[in-house]
């Protein structure tokens, strides 16, 4: 079975939410998607009714769903997921477009994708049937109910769901961001790659990849910046010689600080230092 449906741009503009296309797959192989990171620009939620299928990480770990799992990707997202080629799921989906301040939809775009159980099962069968029905012949009449149908389901979602076992390995992304804390933290010290790792658990390869898809760059270039940050605070707060605030901040020669200084600042310290302390003792 194949139910897709594809929703016109709403002639209003403010909805709170409102789905981009929706429908349901069951009992097809075949199906399989995978888009790189923005090449869709809406939330993509799929919930499992039946059979089973994977969904596979950035990283290339696959995690294994089944009815009463489901998985909601953030806008942009990477996303790779198939049924299972012997028993494929019963899905149902939607894309959609929403500014509600739930938490599902914060967490999928903070960490590209929101796994979940969910329970109450035939509420989401006779919502998501509510909107094949509407989808069939879609008036302007028609997106308020649409919008609400959409809304009940989210909210529905919010309160009637738990995070699986299988979310352990989004929580990796958790222990990379404390092993950054970590080194933020205590940018003086001189680092090695492997004793960064080591704060998370990971072998250098792992955690090397790891941290740059969790931070958008890697272990050296994010001890750089925190070192430039702490520079920057010490210079404006302080009235210490400018190398000993490069000692502070991890740099053992002040000839090598205010040249790391300046390429990220494009100013030397002591020039930062008259442009931001006079203006923090103005505005105490």
């Amino acid at each position: 079975m194949r139910q897709h449906y594809i929703v016109p741009k709403p002639s209003y503009l403010h909805y709170a939410c409102y789905p981009d296309m929706f429908g349901r797959y069951a009992g097809i192989p075949e199906h399989a998607e995978h888009r790189e990171r923005g090449a869709l620009k809406e939330y993509n939620l799929h919930l499992v009714l039946g059979g089973r299928g994977s969904i596979v990480l950035e990283t290339g770990e696959q995690i294994e769903l089944a009815a009463g799992d489901g998985f909601l990707y953030g806008k942009e997202a990477y996303q790779r997921y198939a049924a299972h080629p012997s028993e494929p799921w019963d899905i149902r989906w939607i894309h959609f477009a929403a500014g509600l301040p739930l938490p599902l939809l914060r967490e999928a775009d903070e960490y590209g994708m929101w796994l979940f159980s969910f329970s109450a099962r035939e509420r989401f069968v006779e919502l998501s049937e509510r909107m094949y029905e509407l989808g069939r012949k879609i008036t302007l009449a028609d997106e308020p109910a649409l919008s609400a149908l959409l809304y009940e389901t989210l909210s529905l979602l919010a309160v009637q769901t738990e995070r699986p076992e299988a979310t352990s390995q989004l929580r990796k992304r958790d222990v990379i961001r404390m092993a950054a804390d970590g080194i933020r933290d205590r940018c003086e010290e001189s680092w090695s790659l492997g004793e960064m790792a080591a704060l998370a658990g990971y072998s250098r390869y792992h955690f090397l990849r790891l941290f740059r898809l969790a931070t958008g760059r890697t272990p050296n270039e994010f001890l750089a910046e925190s070192r430039i940050v702490r520079a920057k605070l010490l210079l404006a707060t302080t009235e210490l010689p400018v190398g000993q605030v490069g000692e502070r901040c991890g740099y053992g020669q002040a000839s090598y600080f205010i040249k790391q200084f300046r390429r990220a600042e494009g100013l030397t310290p002591q020039a930062y230092r008259q442009l931001h302390a006079s203006v923090s003792q103005d505005e105490g």
